[in-house]
């Protein structure tokens, strides 16, 4: 008996497709980002995935998907890409201390949804 359905079979291929597209990233590739909405007191911090864009061209791409997806105006910030995975990480989780710290809803922006947007650069 499977418990499984094939959506959930789906998303579960793709995250495993993205974790392995990422496993092979090149030095300084690896990297987050986080969209703010000062005036509702919201950020959005995405899951650590690998890019060789710039910056400014993934949050482009960020600021677009939000504003078309439900009309919200988020001002995203993509750091400088990291050597190393946990070096991403570790920036990750201090962003997200530091957001929660200043009273931010914090929500994330996943794998799936990361990969879609940035065009399976992930």
């Amino acid at each position: 008996m499977t418990f499984l359905t094939r959506s959930s079979r789906a998303r579960g291929l793709a995250l495993a497709l993205a974790f392995v597209a990422s496993g092979a990233a090149k030095a300084g590739e690896w990297r987050f980002c986080v969209g703010l909405a000062p005036d509702s007191h919201e950020t959005v911090i995405t899951d650590i995935f690998a890019s060789p864009e710039e910056s400014t061209r993934l949050e482009r791409r960020f600021e677009a998907y939000y504003r078309g997806r439900d009309g919200r105006a988020l001002t995203f910030q993509c750091p400088r890409g990291y050597d190393d995975r946990t070096q991403a990480l570790n920036a990750q989780t201090t962003a997200l201390q530091f957001d929660q710290q200043m009273g931010f809803a914090v929500s994330n922006l996943g794998a799936a949804r990361i990969a879609a947007i940035v065009g399976g650069g992930n």
